[in-house]
């Protein structure tokens, strides 16, 4: 990584918001500073999906509004921050770019919803689409894809875990791009809340838990925000690692960062779905850094992000999706 790019991150990573305190002007500042752009060019969809106990906000983002496969997103931002509308680009972006409408979920967050509000959320969303993809969209539920960020691909994790054991619909691909994994972690023993400490059995929590934005007390806040008690950091819908069978996953692309605390336990998932018997593929973006997601597509390492995406797609979309090149009236973005 570049020297300068390095110094600069280093000293913005000293400032640490109090999440635990200042959580709700988080999420104003990141609305403030995510407004959507009409230019993007993106037909736009909402409908909500209603429950005996609540109704869910979906919004369905179309790059031409014609017939095409589904994505179903799930926004990044520790279950916590980050929320629906501080998304709409990512979405747009991801439907101008690969051609498939893009379903993003306004699931709850903690601390106001506590686990496992939000999991289960992504959970029934997930369900009702795949049950209801040809009525609503006119796709079909073998062809949806669940994609995340961040906690997002925590979550999309989550909801394919959670359609095995509970003999749901099963979405047949998954897209996790850098997500949160452990918890409790298998052969760590005791702890005390969360496993970001000292005794964490990985790496790069210590080598990019300081100087790269995402840092450790960032972490250990959002976990704590997000958990309702003690038992939760155990429960196997709560982390991914927490998880000892990992049989029968869909098809899975797996995407880690070079200077993310996070790096190491996404490599140690991707290993334990492979174990499972799962068709995955892992990949490590050189020099880059947790939540780059969220950069537009044409930032040279967020692009390389798109690029393993529009490898993972099934090979008979490529003459619908354009291929992967932003068409020449999106490169302004």
């Amino acid at each position: 990584m570049n020297k300068i790019i390095r110094t600069a991150l280093a000293a913005l990573s000293k400032y640490d918001v109090d999440l635990k305190n200042q959580y709700e002007a988080k999420r104003r500042k990141e609305r403030r500073f995510n407004p959507y752009y009409k230019k993007f060019g993106c037909n736009q969809m909402e409908r909500i999906i209603r429950f005996p106990d609540r109704e869910i906000l979906t919004r369905c983002f179309s790059r031409d509004g014609k017939i095409a496969p589904l994505m179903i997103f799930f926004h990044g931002g520790g279950f916590v921050t980050g929320d629906f509308d501080s998304y709409n680009n990512v979405c747009a972006h991801l439907a101008q770019r690969t051609g498939y409408k893009v379903i993003s979920v306004d699931y709850r967050l903690a601390p106001e919803y506590r686990f496992p509000s939000g999991v289960e959320d992504c959970y029934a969303v997930t369900q009702e689409i795949l049950r209801h993809s040809e009525d609503w969209y006119q796709a079909k539920a073998e062809d949806i894809i669940l994609i995340g960020d961040s906690a997002g691909a925590t979550l999309a994790f989550m909801t394919s875990i959670i359609a095995r054991d509970r003999a749901g619909v099963m979405p047949k691909r998954q897209i996790l791009i850098y997500p949160s994994a452990l918890g409790d972690y298998r052969g760590y023993g005791e702890m005390k809340k969360w496993a970001y400490s000292e005794k964490t059995p990985f790496q790069s929590v210590f080598e990019n838990g300081t100087d790269y934005l995402l840092t450790v007390k960032k972490l250990n806040d959002y976990m704590e925000l997000y958990a309702s008690g003690e038992e939760d950091y155990r429960h196997p819908y709560f982390a991914p690692l927490n998880n000892t069978d990992f049989s029968g996953m869909p098809e899975t692309l797996l995407v880690t960062m070079e200077f993310d605390p996070l790096r190491d336990e996404g490599r140690a998932l991707g290993k334990c779905l492979k174990d499972g018997g799962c068709d995955i593929k892992t990949v490590m973006i050189r020099n880059g850094i947790h939540g780059m997601f969220s950069l537009p597509p044409t930032t040279p390492l967020t692009a390389q992000i798109y690029r393993h995406i529009q490898n993972f797609l099934p090979t008979e979309k490529d003459e619908m999706t354009d291929g992967f090149e932003p068409k020449k009236q999106l490169e302004e973005t």
